[in-house]
């Protein structure tokens, strides 16, 4: 109760900072003890790891002096009062005057932002309406609104118009005072009245009356929740606007209406406001812009970024050499001032509940511009053991939701999406990184070793023996490994290089034996022959990432009883289990690029079912594997390659019993004739939403069986997954399909009618170059949002522009076009035709996340 205390309000008083620090060191120490007598007792005392019992004395002790201070503290009854200080800064307090303010010279990038949100204030719609703009800190969300709030036409169509700034914890008293200043005088009588009577004169003061209220900075939907009721609805055209970082708060006012989020700055935006900042009305000298373009793009976007560093950049002798030294580093220099930028930020991180500080924390792991894919991220999660245990959700599930909840605190960007909408990449401002950075060096969350120099190395082990439990390495890791680190207490062990390494069986064995306490070991970029012999002794391991050129695991692999991910990266094409595999009873995920090859159930009366493994990708099958599926009942996500087993007739996998497959990638790699119809529809997985298709050369006739999938919502047929040349679709089929991609096909005709697909929203063709045009029929499905084409024929193309015209002359502008010819076309002669919205360019090259 003291730490969530501790965590919940803004703590002065050393006493308490201290007590918060110990507890952790105990409990880090503790964990130790812990740990170590487990591995003792499963290795028996090898060497290297640290007596408990020499500790466990003085562990006890601690915890006993810390419990005898924190019960002195509630004792004289001093919490609320003297020993946490709960910040109470509210409209112009200390927290909002520390943030710089956008003064009206510097606003840039705005005007349509701006114009939009006016054209939603003075709508036609006369009843009350509520406007929310959305944002992370420092993107501009009060300069737009007062913006906005001073335009002149906003002043000249509202009768009155009042501003008042929330804050993370807010007083209604003095919100209420603040709306009403804007209305009448404010006298001794009215400051002495209780809440209700303020909520009373509020809404007779505004009642009658066409307003504007602004709610700058909310925090918790409570703030609205109390002022709701003193807004009255006239249906005079009356609005209220609000600012906030959290869209859960906006979605809350109006479930059914968007919020506007703000958009970044771009380039040329950006190093206008850099300008107009550093030179004021003067010109950027021409041997500083392309280096002052530098720094600005570093700041990717943000406006309170960009003013930082441009203040710093004003204020002192504008030299070639200083530019350069600060383009070096731009985000070190925008941190050295955290009254202008990182108490900012840090309100958003005091504010996150105490189960998203650390999966926010974790985000510093990772390189500055990476973007980290979701699947990765929420394993490593559930391994640091951030997620907790729920009965209705998976801890995936559980991690995936908190993962949308930093989305919606605007601390997390989306980078790419899935294509069921789902969150496929994501990352983090440079900025919000270094945060994390500051933040996770305070609460000895983890250490990062980015820089070059050897000596840094070796200087660094002591400290992180001593108190972090993570380390991330992005860079220089044959380095560090060969300054012999002794890290006993190290829980995490993730290194991010961009190069691979090829190391000695010498550097691979020390690695496993300096971290015997580890739970989590990323080593993807580190090239390992042979599966160490060593790994069986990192008992306590959950995810292991490793890349080799083996193709047979190590026996002792299956002794890691605690694992729970296992990804493994290489040239090799196949990888075969150990037998005894099945016995990896907490095993949740386990993939490889190549080919996974299942051992034979032992027969010596042992259950061998694996509960818990949920994904595998990418397996090999044939006719008779299907029954060692049968011992994974809950598998979510498969892929795998089929082939037919010598005198078997099954040319497609029957996968009827796995009741929890919703993703299933599939291709065929048989030798003989490929098969020519699908299972009947009962032996496809019952809750099947995602399904990839290749190389089964089916014909389209068989497309009827995928049509009656009564869960299907992403189709992706793949290189030869169907063969001919028309495909004919029909009524009642595909009524839940939202994504569908053909690639590499080579059907020449498709007939579709407007009522078939009715909920697509997405359609790619990727290079099916014979395919002479897209059904005009797919215009008139109403949820269908965008058609993709990548090398196409001209005449396909052309039918793609014909269709949006169409839709655009009956008032649908919601369709969107993309084609990317192949770099051999010149389309020239017909671009030049083409209106310039159709957008035409190349594709460019991308790196797909090959993860199941």
């Amino acid at each position: 109760m003291f730490l969530r205390d501790s965590k919940e309000k803004r703590y002065e008083q050393e006493e308490v900072k201290n007590l918060v620090a110990r507890i952790g060191g105990v409990t880090y120490e503790a964990e130790d003890i812990i740990d170590s007598l487990i591995l003792n007792a499963v290795m028996q005392n090898i060497g290297h790891v640290i007596d408990p019992s020499l500790e466990l004395c003085s562990v006890m002790e601690e915890i006993k002096s810390i419990k005898t201070e924190v019960m002195g503290i509630y004792e004289r009854k001093m919490y609320d009062i003297n020993v946490l200080q709960v910040e109470k800064s509210f409209n112009g307090g200390p927290s909002r005057a520390n943030i710089p303010i956008v003064d009206k010279e510097s606003v840039v990038g705005f005007d349509d932002e701006a114009l939009k949100i006016i054209e939603q204030l003075t709508g036609e719609k006369k009843r009350l309406e509520v406007i929310s703009i959305i944002g992370m800190a420092g993107l501009g969300k009060t300069t737009l609104a007062r913006k906005v709030y001073n335009d002149p036409f906003i002043v000249y169509h509202f009768h009155v118009r009042g501003w008042t700034y929330v804050s993370q914890v807010y007083h209604q008293r003095d919100i209420l005072l603040a709306i009403i200043s804007s209305l009448i005088q404010l006298t001794d009588e009215i400051y002495k009245m209780s809440i209700e009577t303020l909520c009373e004169m509020m809404k007779k003061q505004l009642t009658g009356k066409k307003y504007l209220i602004v709610l700058d900075d909310i925090w918790d939907i409570g703030a609205w929740n109390d002022l709701r009721r003193s807004f009255p609805n006239d249906n005079n055209g009356s609005r209220i606007m609000f600012t906030s970082r959290y869209k859960d708060v906006a979605l809350h006012v109006k479930p059914h209406c968007p919020p506007h989020c703000l958009r970044f700055l771009t380039e040329d935006e950006s190093w206008d406001l850099f300008v107009q900042k550093v030179f004021r009305k003067e010109r950027c000298p021409l041997e500083l812009m392309e280096i002052g373009k530098k720094i600005a793009k570093k700041c990717q976007g943000l406006p309170l970024a960009i003013l930082v560093v441009a203040g710093l950049l004003a204020k002192k002798e504008k030299t070639q050499d200083w530019w350069k030294q600060v383009a070096q580093s731009v985000s070190s220099y925008i941190v050295s001032d955290p009254e202008q930028y990182m108490d900012a930020l840090a309100l958003s991180y005091n504010h996150l509940p105490h189960h998203l500080k650390a999966c926010f924390l974790y985000f510093g792991a990772f390189p500055e511009d990476y973007d980290i894919p979701v699947w990765k991220l929420i394993y490593l999660w559930v391994a640091e053991g951030f997620i907790q245990k729920n009965e209705q959700k998976s801890m995936e599930e559980l991690a995936e939701d908190y993962l949308m909840d930093l989305i919606d605190r605007s601390l997390v960007l989306v980078s790419k999406r899935r294509s069921d909408g789902g969150i496929k990449t994501c990352h983090i401002h440079d900025l919000l990184r270094d945060l994390c950075l500051r933040k996770a060096e305070e609460e000895n969350f983890l250490q990062e070793i980015s820089g070059y120099e050897r000596a840094s190395f070796s200087s660094s082990s002591s400290a992180i023996a001593k108190k972090k439990r993570r380390l991330c390495i992005h860079s220089h890791f044959v380095d560090y490994i060969s300054s012999k680190p002794y890290v006993p207490h190290l829980r995490s062990f993730l290194y991010f290089g961009s190069s691979v390494y090829d190391l000695s069986q010498r550097h691979v064995s020390f690695i496993f034996q300096a971290f015997k306490l580890i739970r989590v070991l990323s080593l993807s970029s580190i090239k390992i022959i042979f599966f160490p012999n060593e790994i069986d002794e990192l008992v306590h391991l959950r995810y292991l990432a490793l890349r080799v050129k083996e193709e047979r695991f190590q026996p002792s692999i299956s002794k890691l009883w605690n694992l729970e991910t296992l990804i493994v990266e290489g040239s090799a094409r196949w990888i075969k289990l150990p037998d005894d595999f099945w016995k990896m009873v907490k095993l949740r995920h386990l993939y490889h690029k190549g080919f996974i090859l299942i051992p034979r159930v032992p027969n010596d009366g042992y259950p061998f079912v694996l509960y818990n493994l949920q994904t595998i990708g990418k397996l090999n099958l044939s006719g008779g594997d299907q029954k060692l599926l049968a011992r994974i009942p809950n598998l979510g996500k498969l892929k795998c390659s089929f082939r037919e087993s010598l005198g078997s007739h099954d040319h497609f996998p029957k996968l009827d019993f796995l009741v929890h497959l919703e993703t299933l990638n599939v291709s065929y790699r048989g030798f003989t004739i490929a098969p020519t119809r699908l299972p009947s529809l009962e032996k496809f997985p019952p809750n099947l939403k995602k399904l990839t298709l290749s190389w089964f050369g089916l014909p389209w006739t068989e497309m009827s069986t995928l049509g009656r999938l009564p869960k299907l919502e992403v189709l992706k047929l793949l290189h030869g997954a169907f063969e001919g040349p028309k495909w004919d679709t029909c009524d009642g089929e595909f009524l839940k399909l939202k994504f569908l991609k053909f690639q590499g096909l080579d059907i020449e005709e498709w007939n579709v009618s407007s009522n078939h697909f009715p909920n697509l929203q997405r359609l790619v063709l990727d290079k099916c170059e014979q395919l002479e045009e897209i059904p005009f029929g797919l215009g008139d499905i109403p949820t269908l949002q965008l058609i993709e084409l990548t090398w196409p024929r001209r005449s396909a193309a052309n039918s793609a522009w014909q269709i949006q015209e169409q839709q655009q002359s009956m008032g649908n502008d919601g369709l969107k076009i993309l084609i990317y010819p192949s770099p051999e076309d010149d389309w020239n002669d017909i671009l030049r035709q083409v209106d310039r919205s159709f957008g035409c360019r190349h594709k460019k090259s991308a790196e797909f996340d090959e993860a199941p």
